[in-house]
């Protein structure tokens, strides 16, 4: 076999013309890479150009608007203007309203924050031979608030409103009726709010009865409550279950309104 000759080996082509075809691609593309850049800056360049052009155009409106007044010059068109001017009946209805709501928020809280309750039971009991009667000292076994205090035989009323008052007294006694009178003292008069009577039973085994009233009233600042009843010597029960005395207050009016009426 002949031997090989390098000349089979070597490569086709001279060494210059192999480099040049490989740089070609590489080329092609820094070019296309710098027109897209230029065209970019231009496109930029563009776009600053027109928004320098329309904020001169604003400027210049914005100008001209100043200088003549706006378009609500004369009151045309303009909404907050045309609603004073045309319908301050409705502004003034809206105020009102406002400063309804707020007052009532602020009567609420007051009530809230001042409602009394007081429930009385006795600890002893008076005659007055006199005047055939016989009274009953209270003292609190339920308290809330300052609108009413116990004092022995009455009642003082220190805020005035509505009321819920009501009473109990168990009687032990064999006088044919029985019963309790609740009256009101104030404003220079007295008045009887309530009554209650029963019968009871000659027989002193089954003589036991309690007699029970109630009723809403309109109290004043200063009035003066006490129970009476109209026996002097009359037997009755100090349980606390058997013989009481309530006054919880439902709706305040005010010791400015109680000191007008």
């Amino acid at each position: 076999m002949p031997a090989s000759s390098p000349s089979f080996l070597a490569p086709k082509g001279p060494l210059g013309d192999m480099g040049g075809r490989v740089r070609e691609p590489a080329l092609s593309v820094a070019l296309w890479l710098s027109w897209g850049a230029a065209l970019g800056a231009v496109a930029c360049a563009m776009a600053l150009l027109t928004q320098q052009t329309e904020l001169q155009i604003l400027r210049r409106e914005l100008t001209r608007l100043q200088r003549s007044g706006g378009p609500f010059e004369n009151g045309e068109g303009n909404p907050w203007l045309s609603l004073q001017e045309q319908r301050p009946e409705s502004l003034e209805a809206l105020e009102n309203g406002e400063r309804s709501r707020r007052r009532r928020a602020v009567l609420t809280r007051k009530q809230k924050k001042k409602h009394s309750v007081l429930h009385l039971v006795p600890i002893n009991i008076t005659s007055k031979e006199d005047s055939d009667v016989t009274e009953v000292m209270w003292q609190p076994a339920l308290k809330r608030g300052r609108g009413l205090e116990a004092q022995g035989y009455v009642v003082r009323v220190w805020d005035a409103g509505v009321y819920l008052l009501y009473s109990q007294v168990l009687f032990h006694d064999v006088t044919f009726t029985m019963g309790q009178a609740v009256s009101r003292e104030g404003q220079g008069r007295q008045e009887t709010l309530f009554r209650c009577i029963r019968s009871m039973p000659s027989n002193p085994d089954w003589a036991y009865n309690s007699c029970y009233s109630a009723g809403v009233f309109h109290l004043h600042q200063g009035d003066i409550l006490s129970v009476i009843i109209p026996r002097a010597r009359a037997k009755l029960s100090l349980s606390p279950h058997g013989t009481f005395l309530g006054k919880p207050l439902w709706a305040e009016t005010g010791r400015r309104e109680a000191l007008d009426e």
